[in-house]
Order: C-alpha cells, then structure tokens, then sequence
C-alpha cells in the first residue's frame, strides 16, 4: 500500500482525499489543514486525520472542539508521498521541506513547471514520470486540451491548434468579491499554451482566453489544422475509443453547462464532479485539413484522476494503463459515452 498525505483541504485537496480512501493500493494517513471548519467536522465523521501546519494553530483548534492528529512533521514521518493542494505560491515553499525529508511529492498546475521534474498529464506522459521525485499535475484547461491533443495528435498529426477558452470565474464554494457582470478578456496569447508545451512540446498551440461571471466548467472552442484531411466520423470514432473523454450530443437537451451540472447530478457523482473532456458531437466538423470542435471542462474535478495516477507514477508501482483502468474503475469515470 502506498502512504499518502494530503497537504491542503480545498477544492483539491479534499476532491484527491475522498479519491485516495477508493483506491486498492493506497491508504490515506492524514490531511494538513489550517483551520477546523465544517468540511473538517465532516472529513472526521469520514474517518479522515487532519494534521495542522503548525503548532501555533493548535490553540485555534481546541477552542472549536475539533480533534487533530499532530502536526505537518508528524503527519509527513508516516508517508511515502504527498499531494500538496496549497493555495497557489506555497507549493514551491514546501518543496524544500519534502526534499528534505526524501519524500515524493505532487504538486498542482498553480505552481510554476520548475516545481516538479515533470509537468504531468497520466495519458501524455506516465512513463516518463515512473520514478521521478516531484511531478507537477498541471491545470484543470491544460489537462483537458493535452488530453484532447495527445490523442488526435497519434492518429492524425496536427500542425497548428488555436483554441479560444472561455474560463468561469471562481469556484462554486468561493464567495468572495468580484466578477459580477462583465467579461474578462487576457490579452494577447493566454499563458494556458505556454504551460501546454511543458506537457506536449511537439505541437504548435496558441491559446486566447477570457473569464465570465458563471461558477461552473470552462468551454474550449478549438481549431485544429490537421497535416491532412480527415473526416468527422473518424474523429468521432477516435475520440470515443480514447480514455477519460466522453462524447455528449445536444439532442440528449445536454446543450448548456446548466444541462452538464445536472448530468452529473443524475449519474450520482460524489459533489456532481465530471473527470471526463465532454465534447459536443454537434460541434465536431471539418474543412479540408482543419478540424473544429467544443469541449466542457469541470474545472473541480478533471485533475483528480491524474492526481492518483501521479501517485503511482513517482511510486514506481505500476505501468499507466494498470493505474488509469484502476483509477477510472474507483471514481466510474465513462468509457466513451455515459449512456
């Protein structure tokens, strides 16, 4: 069994947590969390230990009642890897403290490349990671367009993709101050090409983005010019034989990321989360050498699975199609279509 800590109970952290108590060969030994909210008091009623960062936060801890295992030092003798979900920033601070203490760690698209000795994607580049000490699972927009890319990319080579991502503004638990009524574009090329190449450095991308006042998935438009024709069927074809992407189809009224919400709803996913690219059958179109199309991306959930494969991956423990069947056999991710 690999031994596993979680630094970081947010959006992530808590997401990779639920997904390590369903694994076969990995036991969760705790989670490292700075305050004792309602999602800990649920996370203990689970079975899960939180560890805290520091013993200065232990006074904050007792006062709410809530128990602790120990701190981070503590929590870190009893593992063979950690995922660090910190906020953005902290992960290359943690680095040293990991290195240290000879642990493997895995770190999240927040941080810059150089935090791990790879930028991960389980589909693109498992088997250059089997082994490595520091992987760095890159973001939820980057991960969906590797995977989308790596694949057609096999088959049909591409020689330019343009995609234009339409991002959502915060997380749906986030209730902070902000985008209200507006969009926000980012001019010029958007850094999500930039950290695609860190991943899949053959294929020429460029990438535009802008942000808009909704909670829930990002939409990629992409534009791929192939080096030659190739027709729909056979992408669709493709795409349905390649793992954690799924083909969605508007005449099933999935016609809107309201609609995809409540696809997951109905699949009975823990906290509606989708792992899978969803991409629309209808957009799927070519014109000579270029090929169109639109994908959905949950940005709470897509990393998740590679987040377990990465852990597998710096433990050396098997190869990457073993990982990923185990991986998408515990979270039911859908084989090519999910009904």
């Amino acid at each position: 069994m690999i031994r596993v800590g979680v630094v970081g109970y947010g959006t992530i952290g808590k997401r990779v947590a639920s997904a390590i108590l369903k694994q076969p060969d990995m036991v969760l030994v705790g989670v490292v969390k700075r305050t004792p909210d309602y999602s800990v008091r649920i996370g203990l009623s689970r079975g899960i230990r939180f560890f805290i960062p520091d013993e200065e936060k232990a006074d904050l801890w007792n006062e709410a009642g809530v128990k602790f295992s120990g701190d981070i030092a503590q929590l870190l003798e009893k593992c063979d890897v950690v995922v660090d979900a910190t906020p953005k920033g902290t992960g290359m601070h943690n680095r040293k403290i990991y290195e240290r203490k000879g642990l493997k760690a895995i770190f999240q698209g927040g941080e810059p490349p150089e935090v791990g000795d790879l930028s991960f994607v389980a589909q693109v580049n498992y088997k250059s990671s089997v082994g490595k000490q520091f992987l760095r699972v890159v973001s939820c927009n980057t991960t969906g367009l590797a995977r989308l890319l790596h694949a057609i990319n096999r088959e049909y080579p591409i020689d330019k993709a343009i995609a234009l991502l339409v991002r959502r503004s915060v997380d749906p638990n986030q209730d902070i101050e902000g985008q209200v009524d507006c969009v926000i574009p980012s001019f010029g090329i958007s850094h999500h090409a930039k950290d695609l190449k860190t991943v899949i450095g053959d294929i020429d991308v460029v990438t535009f983005a802008v942000k808009v006042p909704v909670t829930h998935f990002h939409i990629h438009m992409i534009s791929i010019k192939l080096k030659d024709s190739v027709s729909p069927n056979n992408i669709i074809d493709l795409l349905e034989e390649t793992r954690r992407i799924a083909v969605i189809s508007s005449k099933d009224k999935l016609g809107s990321t309201a609609k995809l919400l409540d696809l997951s709803r109905e699949l009975g996913r823990s906290r509606s989360d989708i792992y899978e690219n969803l991409i629309w059958l209808d957009s799927i179109c070519t014109e000579g050498k270029w090929l169109h199309l639109m994908q959905a991306i949950h940005q709470e959930a897509i990393v998740i699975p590679e987040n377990i494969d990465a852990i597998r991956a710096v433990s050396g423990s098997t190869d990457a199609s073993t990982s990923m069947s185990l991986t998408d056999s515990s979270l039911s991710i859908a084989s090519s279509r999910f009904f």
